[in-house]
């Protein structure tokens, strides 16, 4: 793995390090639930290196891929997403504005409270 030139092992980063790897990587492999919805976010297709995962929407959607440990299926996942990444990404998340409908509600409910 060290020699290949696709991979990239480094020792454990910060959180914002992650991110910013995770925005630039080509295929994020990952056994961690959490990156493997950041992985959806940034676009980027993901190999899910355990037997299930949490987030069935994005094995259904094929924008991941459950590999476990398995050699052959994490090669040949790796090989096709990367010859054919994902190109839909629907807002099944939500549309990223969440804190600014919530804060919208609020002064809403806030200005009519003490109005009333």
């Amino acid at each position: 793995l060290a020699t290949n030139p696709f991979l990239k092992i480094t020792d454990p980063v910060s959180y914002f390090d992650m991110l910013l790897l995770e925005s630039r990587c080509r295929i994020i492999m990952t056994d961690s639930g959490g990156v493997q919805k950041e992985s959806y976010f940034f676009r980027k297709p993901c190999l899910v290196l355990r037997p299930e995962s949490e987030w069935k929407e994005l094995i259904e959607l094929e924008t991941a891929s459950i590999v476990d440990a398995n050699q052959d299926v994490t090669r040949n996942a790796f090989d096709h997403y990367f010859d054919h990444p994902p190109k839909n990404y629907p807002p099944i998340f939500g549309n990223g504005k969440a804190a600014e409908f919530i804060l919208h509600e609020l002064v809403n409910f806030l200005n009519t409270d003490l109005q009333g």
